[in-house]
């Protein structure tokens, strides 16, 4: 009884599925012609850097990774940072490591 219940739950969700996904007859026979998408340029920076503190280390990469991509000609508005990594080299010595996305 319990599978017979799990196969028609199944069925159901499926069922559910293929109402909410179109087809590919019906997306290649649309009324209007599909517009070209916009180009956009996307370009990945990363930066590095040795400081005394963990913070120190992560927080100057990201200075770093973000002045490559102003001299690329991109604006602090067109960028997010994508990660922020930091780890100890001995006693007071840390490197870090970062890396923005930017688009235009």
């Amino acid at each position: 009884m319990t599978s017979r219940f799990h196969r028609v739950r199944a069925a159901v969700a499926l069922a559910g599925l293929a109402v909410l996904v179109p087809t590919a007859a019906h997306a290649a026979t649309g009324s209007a012609a599909v517009a070209p998408a916009a180009v956009q340029e996307r370009q990945v920076f990363t930066g590095w850097a040795y400081e005394n503190s963990p913070k120190e280390a992560k927080r100057e990469a990201e200075q770093m990774a973000r002045r490559h991509a102003l001299i690329s000609g991109f604006t602090p508005e067109q960028c997010v940072l994508l990660y922020a990594y930091s780890s100890r080299l001995g006693p007071g010595y840390y490197s870090g490591d970062a890396g923005i996305a930017c688009t235009r």
